[in-house]
């Protein structure tokens, strides 16, 4: 019995198919993708942000500092190995997670060495920087971080409502839209969500605010 092969327009119709197939899938596979990283995303921000209510009741019952300088050339000593007269607010908040990790977001392309050369994928809020917790009236509401934009110099340590562009037009303070157009919080309260950034309008008008989300307490 001879068996025939297949005909130029079948292998031409069984190519098609499979490219309408792959066409449909590939998005599809990419979502669930970047759903994946979000999830990664979210508990990264959630083990942040209960992390950083550790530090405050160790400390007097306030947030750290996003910034401070000490003036003393190495006197601050950076788990990534190097040392400055810097301190950005993941450092005092590291202790309390003891992984580099957590600080870079899976969706996110720059990463944080763990020194103070270097940026992380979430900022602090200018709101909360050095707050007393008695001062935060309604903690679950209130933002303390969140996704953000890498700045012109690279330190991406703090987020604000107003937002604008560096010289170099690169974002500077702002919570960034990177997860299905949108970011995970964390709250005054140690708990972390997702919630939409309509990004390109916010920018428009210079503010970023949140239905239900609180920037001061």
């Amino acid at each position: 019995m001879t068996r025939r092969g297949f005909t130029l327009i079948e292998l031409l119709v069984v190519i098609a198919i499979i490219a309408i197939l792959a066409a449909i899938l590939f998005p599809v596979f990419a979502r669930a993708r970047e759903k994946a990283r979000q999830s990664s995303c979210l508990s990264n921000v959630k083990q942040i942000a209960l992390s950083t209510m550790m530090y405050s009741q160790d400390y007097d019952e306030r947030m750290p500092l996003k910034y401070f300088t000490t003036g003393v050339s190495g006197a601050i000593k950076y788990p990534g190995g190097n040392s400055s007269a810097h301190s950005i607010w993941p450092l005092p908040v590291y202790p309390y997670i003891n992984n580099i990790q957590i600080f870079n977001c899976p969706s996110y392309s720059f990463k944080w060495s763990g020194n103070y050369s270097g940026t992380s994928a979430y900022g602090i809020s200018d709101y909360v920087d050095g707050l007393a917790l008695a001062d935060i009236d309604e903690p679950a509401s209130t933002i303390l971080t969140a996704d953000t934009f890498t700045e012109e110099d690279g330190m991406s340590y703090r987020i604000s409502r107003t937002i604008s562009l560096t010289s170099g037009g690169k974002v500077r303070a702002a919570v960034s839209d990177r997860h299905n157009g949108g970011a995970n919080f964390g709250f005054c309260d140690g708990h972390a969500k997702w919630q939409s950034v309509p990004w390109e309008s916010q920018l428009a008008q210079g503010v970023q605010d949140f239905p239900g989300l609180l920037w001061t307490p």
